[in-house]
């Protein structure tokens, strides 16, 4: 045991093999695939329990009564449900999928709940900052921890749900928020070059009639101000844009405005609720009324002593 074969013995054969390996795994765009895949296998099921993995914690206060409160029997059913990601380390929303079509029934992540205004290209939340690089594929794609809301929840349930919303209209739904975040996104840039082109342009003038051998300088004071712009600034972060009635309004957080909206969307969506319960309401009493005026008919029909045919019938038989 241990020896090579008669045949075999001797020099062996030697045969260069150009194999590139840039491009395999760069240290700098996080941790090895096979080695995250053998660390942390629950990333790359599509199912899987959360609560399995790790328990998750008690919810945020008032977040469980808000939850069973807008998806009602889903929520009481266990159909969802609210847990801790045990990979993003954010509150997501939970449903439990069967279909035999597409595999094993179990809990599927259908919305991963995070700040989106701190979402931006290259940042990487400071929990999700290992040394290790696990979570890096995640930057710019995930923003800081906050607990789920009531405007976050009524907003999965307005276009996520099928039996409210088509496949095709969710499909618009995400092409017109991808648009919206373009053209702000161009906003943004168009506003940051207008307030440096207007703040840096009397100096560029100035410089160059020095250049040219003119000592005169421009009288005007320079439109805006390093204050104005880093204020312009934190406006832009702290702002975002709310669509009611067909116009969208660009607020900031916390403001009247934005209080003004939300409860203008919440005094709409009550008086809709109330028109569609006295809907139904109606609707019993007519059936109601219909109902008492055929027992009256029948009470009738039996009294006078009448057959139960049809009408329009001659009332013999074969």
């Amino acid at each position: 045991m241990g020896r090579r074969p008669a045949h075999l013995r001797g020099k062996r054969a030697t045969k260069p093999v150009d194999v590139g390996l840039e491009g395999a795994w760069d240290p700098d765009t996080g941790m090895q695939w096979c080695k995250k895949k053998f660390l942390y296998p629950e990333i790359f099921r599509l199912r899987f329990d959360p609560d399995a993995i790790a328990k998750s914690p008690p919810l945020p206060v008032g977040v469980e009564c808000v939850f069973n409160d807008v998806f009602g029997e889903l929520a009481k059913n266990g159909k969802l449900k609210i847990a801790l990601h045990p990979w993003f380390k954010r509150w997501c929303l939970f449903e439990f999928v069967f279909d035999p079509q597409i595999g094993q029934p179990g809990w599927h992540c259908a919305q991963i709940f995070h700040d989106f205004d701190t979402q931006k290209d290259g940042y990487l939340p400071a929990d999700l900052n290992y040394e290790d690089k696990r979570a890096e594929e995640l930057r710019g794609r995930l923003g800081d921890y906050v607990p789920p809301n009531r405007r976050d929840l009524e907003w999965v349930k307005a276009h996520c749900d099928k039996q409210r919303v088509s496949p095709e209209e969710m499909y618009k739904f995400v092409l017109s928020r991808r648009e919206d975040a373009r053209r702000a996104s161009e906003c943004e840039d168009e506003a940051f070059l207008h307030d440096f082109h207007s703040h840096h342009f009397n100096l560029i003038r100035d410089m160059a009639n020095i250049e040219e051998g003119c000592a005169s300088k421009s009288m005007q004071c320079n439109q805006t101000s390093h204050d104005e712009l880093d204020r312009r600034k934190w406006e832009r972060e702290r702002s975002h844009i709310i669509e009611f009635e067909g116009t969208k309004h660009r607020v900031k957080k916390g403001s009247r405005h934005e209080q003004w909206l939300f409860d203008k969307m919440a005094a709409k969506k009550q008086a809709a609720e109330e028109e569609h319960k006295k809907l139904i309401e109606h609707t019993y009493i007519v059936e109601q009324q219909l109902d008492k005026r055929a027992m009256l008919r029948e009470a009738n029909r039996l009294s006078l002593g009448m057959s139960d045919a049809k009408s329009g019938h001659n009332g013999k038989t074969m």
